[in-house]
């Protein structure tokens, strides 16, 4: 990013590290989210993993450079807000659904959640890159628990390894969100499970 490009900075005040954004990623929703999502995660015809991959760790570090994980995880804030999720069960789906792994809650207090990701991509995502970036995931999930408890949350990782990570979700009831409009959850799509086929009845 070259110094005269205009920055805008995203946050919900000066208490927190914000991140600085090129304008040109500072965009507006366009899309009719919940039809987006039900559009792609109930379709049969799965995205290539190449192409995916070739966006996320190949494109996105080269456009953003040293910014890059400031941005991921601002643009992670901003995909929840995007795609708001009722529970955490659905979370644990929507997370499949990306292809950003498996996720699972390991505790839970009042001012403090901590989720492990494990599964595929992210062994895969370890094994062919030096140091992958879950900044996305992360700034993901600070978000949602904001949205949920209408305070200021952030998230950081507290451990990684070439197989599972843990992100912990830190929430500051002393800094509630003003102005804040509840999104509605965006109506997830669930894996139809097939029905075993109907035993015939026993004769008579």
């Amino acid at each position: 990013m070259k110094k005269t490009d205009t920055l805008v900075e995203t946050g919900y005040n000066n208490d927190y590290t914000v991140a600085r954004v090129p304008r040109f990623f500072a965009w507006k929703g366009i899309i009719m989210t919940n039809d987006f999502y039900s559009q792609f995660a109930g379709n049969s015809i799965k995205a290539s993993i190449l192409s995916v991959e070739i966006l996320r760790d190949a494109l996105i570090p080269k456009l953003l450079g040293d910014d890059s994980s400031g941005i991921l995880y601002w643009a992670g804030k901003d995909l929840a807000r995007q795609f708001p999720v009722a529970s955490d069960d659905d979370l644990v789906t929507f997370f499949e659904q990306t292809g950003w792994g498996h996720l699972v809650v390991i505790t839970t207090t009042d001012d403090l959640i901590t989720y492990e990701l494990t599964g595929e991509p992210v062994a895969r995502r370890s094994a062919t890159i030096k140091s992958p970036d879950f900044m996305l995931e992360a700034g993901f999930l600070a978000e949602q628990s904001a949205l949920r408890t209408n305070c200021v949350s952030e998230a950081k990782i507290t451990f990684q390894n070439r197989m599972r990570l843990r992100i912990s979700v830190t929430i500051d009831h002393n800094q509630p969100i003003v102005n804040h409009d509840p999104a509605t959850p965006i109506e997830i799509v669930r894996p139809q499970v097939e029905l075993d086929d109907e035993q015939p009845e026993e004769a008579q």
